[in-house]
């Protein structure tokens, strides 16, 4: 009942993807990743559901899986978001030194069956300092209302959800060893913050502006005089 009561939470994600689809029309390449890791998030929590009440206990090996696949596709959305083409080889760098930790971790040390930490602390790590990056670019080059910004409001949800996910699995370690009250508690708002990011990305999504259409102004032809 306590695992469902927690899937239910976590179909708020169908609000995000409910405002994605009003605003399809408006989701240029700026913001598909983005699109992309809320369905994926969304078929995520369906199969973590299915494989908890029918086939094992554990969401182990999905959510692993899962946490690879999300990390994708927000590197990916920051290097969409990256200015200029210069230095986009560091998004690169950023995305194999990570795979090359999940895979260490999940197929070498086969800690796919169990919640393997390390890549989880890493990405979120890495997602932090990604959002950070580029809040401080549009606070320096971005003269509009940074709280109309789509692009800014998923930034600092992603800094509030991946601070929290740190502590989440830091919580979840010590209390597979011994479970105290304060990892209890962490562990048992994650469900509300994960609710809370989904309830932003929704209003993210409203917020996306038309695209903008270029035309090009032919000015009229001079008549030289005689």
């Amino acid at each position: 009942m306590k695992y469902f009561f927690l899937f239910l939470i976590g179909q708020s994600i169908l609000l995000p993807i409910i405002a994605g689809l009003v605003r399809f029309r408006r989701l240029d390449k700026m913001y598909q990743p983005f699109f992309i890791l809320i369905l994926t998030g969304f078929l995520a929590e369906l199969v973590a559901f299915v494989v908890v009440r029918w086939i094992t206990r554990s969401n182990a090996v999905p959510s692993n899986i899962d946490a690879l696949l999300e990390f994708s596709l927000i590197v990916w959305q920051f290097y969409i978001w990256h200015p200029t083409k210069q230095r986009r080889w560091v998004f690169y760098s950023i995305w194999a030194v990570c795979a090359v930790c999940w895979v260490t971790e999940n197929l070498i040390f086969w800690k796919i069956v169990t919640f393997s930490p390390y890549f989880r602390f890493l990405s979120s790590f890495v997602i932090v300092l990604l959002s950070v990056n580029k809040i401080n670019f549009m606070i320096t080059h971005d003269n509009r209302n940074l709280l109309r910004s789509p692009v800014f409001l998923i930034c600092v949800t992603f800094i509030i959800y991946f601070i929290y996910k740190i502590l989440y699995e830091w919580s979840y370690q010590i209390s597979i060893a011994g479970p105290t009250e304060v990892a209890r508690t962490i562990v048992f708002w994650m469900a509300y913050v994960n609710a809370l990011t989904n309830v932003i990305y929704a209003i993210a999504f409203l917020l996306i502006p038309k695209p903008q259409k270029f035309t090009l102004q032919i000015p009229p032809p001079t008549v030289e005089r005689p």
